[in-house]
């Protein structure tokens, strides 16, 4: 049986990795049957390898593979596609043959193309078990939020659930991390109020995640280099940061583009990014500091910086000082 679980909802996807890993470990021998591979770097002959190792004094194991099947993505181009051609080739040939003692996860951090071949195969396959997990919008969290909630046996309203959303932002995990204290808070005996929202999460301060996007859409530099070390400091995620900071620039650039270019009214952009008409007006003014150069140029750094960090090649905090510093940076024309 093999899996493959893929898409940007990275808090959503760890918890069912984590479910299968615990359903191995039930067995009785902790982690000696899993293997965690870097998808990115390995060869298939080393993978395959490890698919046919037998489990160690159990009946099963669970082999994890992270990132290797966007390496197989089609729309890379034709060239890459020939290369990459003979090991998905071999993939493809494999798995049919993978052990019944053996479990093996594809973990992938983004949505793979409807065309991948690995897709096609685990949809014609009764022993593939696919799922996408995909990062909420904005205009979606309130019914994240309720989702959340009902599977946590608490109840709250959408008045509620927007609230959180609103003070908390799209970090599924400190929305569940909220829930779970409002939960405690109420004993799990009466609906989340909105009092309770109040008294118990409090109100986004300046050195939130989106004071910090907020003062990179307007290119204040220093301001922004406060809000990201200060975040740094009380133990926010760098990943995470990384991902708000991507999610800005793109959300600039599109607003950008149905502003200037489709001519569309800030209602008609709302509709089309789904985010609530507040946002729409704060993304217009930032969209008039930027050239469209500049922010495809902010879109190269971003990635840059997200490849720099997976890999270890900088420090995590350094790379994100420096990508404050260049978003910001007004040059002349």
């Amino acid at each position: 049986m093999y899996y493959i679980l893929h898409g940007d909802d990275e808090f959503t996807r760890t918890e069912k990795v984590t479910e299968l890993k615990q359903q191995v470990q039930s067995d009785g021998m902790g982690d000696l049957n899993i293997n965690v591979l870097d998808g990115r770097q390995i060869e298939l002959t080393e993978l395959i390898n490890a698919c046919n190792t037998l489990p160690f004094l159990t009946q099963r194991r669970l082999v994890i593979v992270e990132d290797l099947l966007q390496r197989a993505e089609p729309s890379e181009g034709a060239e890459r596609d020939a290369r990459r051609a003979s090991p998905v080739q071999t993939l493809l040939e494999y798995l049919p043959h993978l052990p019944p003692t053996t479990r093996l996860l594809f973990v992938e951090s983004k949505s793979l193309s409807a065309n991948h071949p690995l897709l096609k195969a685990c949809r014609e396959s009764k022993e593939c078990y696919l799922r996408e997990f995909r990062r909420p919008m904005d205009a979606e969290l309130p019914a994240w939020i309720e989702r959340r909630a009902e599977q946590k046996k608490l109840r709250l309203d959408r008045r509620v659930a927007a609230l959180l959303a609103q003070w908390v932002g799209a970090d599924l995990r400190a929305l569940d991390r909220e829930l779970e204290k409002l939960g405690a808070y109420v004993n799990y005996a009466r609906p989340i109020a909105e009092d309770d929202v109040h008294a118990l999460v409090g109100r986004a301060r300046e050195d939130d995640i989106f004071a910090l996007v907020d003062a990179l859409g307007l290119r204040q530099g220093k301001q922004a280099m406060h809000l990201l070390q200060d975040m740094l400091d009380n133990g926010k995620n760098e990943l995470y940061v990384l991902s708000m900071v991507a999610r800005q620039v793109r959300l600039i650039l599109s607003v950008k583009e149905l502003a200037e270019e489709r001519k569309l009214a800030p209602s008609d952009i709302r509709r089309e990014l789904g985010v609530r008409d507040f946002v729409v007006s704060k993304l217009l003014e930032q969209a008039k500091q930027f050239s469209y150069e500049t922010l495809e140029r902010a879109h190269r750094l971003v990635l840059n910086t997200d490849l720099a960090i997976k890999t270890g090649a900088v420090d995590p905090r350094l790379s994100l000082e420096l990508l404050v510093l260049e978003i910001c940076a007004r040059r002349a024309s």
